[in-house]
């Protein structure tokens, strides 16, 4: 009998996907008030080319998010090896950074430089250290002895192997990557509805605020979230420090396991190389990287390029002159739309999420031809949305064509989400790196996002739909390496059917 990580109890899974909850909720309003941020705090004009302001911006978040995602995954194994809990110290210390960098934003930036530049440098930090932990803590949670039972009692209680199929990690993993992936977009909805209104609420509430010092307001309230959801994950993640880190212990005659930490020393940069090792050698690891590029790309498009994209189309047209606030210079439809807009995605996405985790785990389906359903569709609404335009520089969002290809492009971003970090939690049979690969697998989507938030930002300026057509063609990319991987498999399983 392998030994599992035991005790792992549903306070543990609630905090777990808490820990997605919270992060994207933190990431979606900041990344969606940018524009607004930028015009109505900073004093910005459509004329100052915002978009690529916001891509460059965004270049700068990545670019920290791919310097330190390894470093971060690798940290994370390295601290396990010690004894310690890496995934749970790192993950909830993840939301202190957060909440510096938030209130950085709402009391300490005047200018885009430096101000803004670090800040944002700051939050990327923070949301890489919390986001890149979630393949972790998926392949913590799919290789531990926890039975949704635990929910009836709420105490902790040893699953042996033999007692249920749902410890068979091959046939459940699909099912709790679907659980962060609901979380997560219950994440996205949550931001949408409650925090990317909370401006506009707070100039209802208060006649005398301005939207500036709403906005800014805001964000302090949003770095006193972040705080509390520290408290919360350092209480309740998952403590590693009773999981046995080195080789699987095999115990005679069903015997208990005992609760013994075995510390191995580790160089921190041997454990690096090793993980790039094994995703040399491992096309499952390779492929969920490219998951990963894409699925990040489509997350930024979804919370940034939507809400430039009718930010775009309310200014142009001259439609924030008009203001039911007299005095007050805003764009109140404007910023309402540009939520109701992600809304829709967010939910389309999230009543998706069970789906993907049913086909994930569905034999005759499996995960390489789920990433391959996730991103045609993502095709199909990326390129959908361009060839619905009739302006380059202005798009009206309010057509059904619109709804529905945004409706598209969030279910895509769902499922390729839910099935590359299940691809990837599955890949590897050494826990002991699945800090590094997932930091790696970080990394991967930094690339992805890098390469959209610049290149379709300054392309925003002249072309408002150029960042989906990028995106459009990332998903292209991913559908031929789906086929090329289903192609390879099925002559395996032809060859070993043969011999």
């Amino acid at each position: 009998m392998t030994v599992l990580n035991r005790d792992y109890t549903a306070a543990n899974l609630v905090a777990f996907n808490f820990a997605g909850f919270a992060c994207i909720s933190i990431v979606v309003f900041l990344s969606s008030t940018q524009p607004f941020y930028l015009s109505e705090v900073l004093g910005l004009e459509i004329d100052d080319k915002i978009g690529s302001i916001i891509g460059t911006l965004g270049f700068a978040d990545e670019l920290t998010a791919i310097v330190s995602a390894p470093l971060i995954g690798t940290l994370v194994d390295k601290i396990n090896l010690k004894g310690s809990s890496g995934t749970r110290i790192i993950q909830s210390s993840s939301f202190i950074i957060l909440a510096l960098s938030l209130i950085g934003y709402g009391a300490l930036s005047s200018h885009v430089f430096p101000d803004l530049i670090f800040f944002r440098c700051l939050f990327a930090l923070g949301v890489t250290g919390c986001m890149s932990l979630v393949t972790v803590l998926l392949n913590e949670l799919s290789n531990s002895d926890f039975s949704f039972k635990k929910f009836i009692f709420w105490k902790p209680a040893y699953v042996n192997d033999s007692d249920s199929t749902e410890n068979d990690n091959t046939k459940r993993n699909g099912k709790y990557a679907a659980l962060i992936g609901v979380s997560t977009g219950l994440g996205a909805i949550f931001a949408v509805s409650n925090f990317l209104t909370l401006p506009v609420k707070l100039v209802n509430w208060y006649p005398d605020l301005s939207l500036k010092d709403g906005i800014k307001t805001s964000y302090l309230i949003l770095a006193a979230y972040s705080f509390i959801s520290f408290l919360i994950l350092h209480a309740l993640l998952y403590d590693k420090t009773k999981v046995r880190i080195s080789e699987p212990l095999i115990l005679n005659d069903g015997e208990d396991a005992i609760d013994v930490v075995i510390p191995i020393n580790v160089p921190y940069f041997q454990l690096l190389k090793q993980g790039i090792e094994l995703s040399k050698n491992n096309p499952k690891v390779q492929l969920s990287y490219v998951g990963a590029f894409v699925a990040r790309s489509t997350t930024v498009t979804t919370s940034v390029f939507i809400p430039l994209l009718v930010y775009n189309y309310y200014y142009k047209q001259k439609l924030c002159d008009v203001t039911e606030y007299p005095n007050k210079k805003n764009c109140y439809d404007g910023y309402i739309f540009a939520a109701i807009l992600t809304g829709v995605a967010q939910t389309v996405a999230l009543v998706s999420a069970p789906l993907w985790g049913y086909l994930i785990d569905l034999k005759r389906i499996g995960t390489y031809k789920t990433l391959y359903v996730a991103s045609f569709i993502g095709l199909i609404g990326n390129y959908g949305l361009c060839l619905t335009s009739s302006s380059d520089s202005v798009y009206d969002p309010h057509t059904v064509a619109c709804f529905l290809m945004v409706s598209l492009i969030g279910v895509s971003q769902i499922g390729i989400i839910i099935t590359s970090m299940s691809l990837l939690s599955n890949s590897s049979e050494n826990p002991n790196h699945m800090g590094s690969l997932s930091g790696l697998y970080s990394l991967s989507g930094g690339l992805g996002i890098l390469i959209i938030t610049k290149i379709g930002g300054i392309w925003s300026d002249s072309w408002i739909l150029g960042p989906f057509f990028i995106l459009g063609t990332f998903n292209a990319i991913l559908i031929i390496q789906c086929i090329l991987r289903i192609k390879y498999e099925n002559k395996e399983e032809y060859r070993l059917i043969q011999e």
